[in-house]
């Protein structure tokens, strides 16, 4: 595909400037796509691992509720948990993973004191708050890498594009163009010194 213009020197050295900064920007948008993998996918093995460590120690957590619940029955369950003490304090910074920013959820404290009546519940309800007071600040981390891994596969898919777009059109037709401009110009250089030649032949 050809960039239209007028095939005059002026516009040929603004194309030729053109080339040379996309040219430019392909490569440091190839070189900002290769550095995003890398960190992406040192994301992704730290998520994965974390994601397995939740996946089973979430349903264990849900687990020991169940099992309290159904020998204590859930209404005690229930106002045990209305009884606990429980305060919880977030902070929520802005961090930038290779110039993409990403929310990060930090736990500055979380607290989960019981102070329901040990006689209405059991033992299991009991592991099951130690759980619960374990797996919460997983869950935290989790959701902010999460975030992270869907924000920066996002930022690779636009700078892939746009490393496509340079390389697969926009040079190629700044190239296309330039090349034909030169052959015009050659041409009607050409045509012009034919011109000067006869001019001067006639005069002899």
């Amino acid at each position: 595909m050809k960039i239209r213009v007028n095939p005059t020197r002026m516009q040929l050295l603004r194309l030729k400037k053109r080339l040379v900064m996309s040219r430019r920007g392909h490569k440091l948008m190839k070189d900002k796509m290769e550095g995003l993998v890398q960190a992406f996918m040192a994301l992704v093995s730290e998520y994965a691992s974390l994601r397995d460590v939740v996946d089973k120690g979430l349903p264990a957590t849900l687990g020991l509720f169940m099992l309290s619940s159904g020998i204590s029955g859930a209404e005690a369950i229930a106002s045990a948990l209305e009884e606990c003490d429980a305060r919880l304090e977030v902070e929520i910074n802005r961090k930038s993973v290779m110039s993409v920013p990403c929310p990060e959820v930090e736990l500055r404290s979380f607290e989960l004191r019981p102070s329901y009546s040990t006689l209405s519940t059991t033992t299991d309800f009991d592991a099951a708050c130690a759980s619960l007071r374990d797996i919460f600040p997983k869950l935290l981390k989790l959701a902010s890498m999460e975030e992270a891994v869907v924000r920066m596969a996002d930022e690779i898919e636009k700078t892939r594009r746009r490393v496509n777009a340079l390389e697969y059109v926009m040079i190629p037709s700044l190239k296309s163009t330039i090349k034909e401009i030169s052959s015009k110009l050659e041409e009607a250089e050409r045509s012009s010194r034919a011109r000067l030649m006869k001019v001067k032949a006639m005069i002899m």
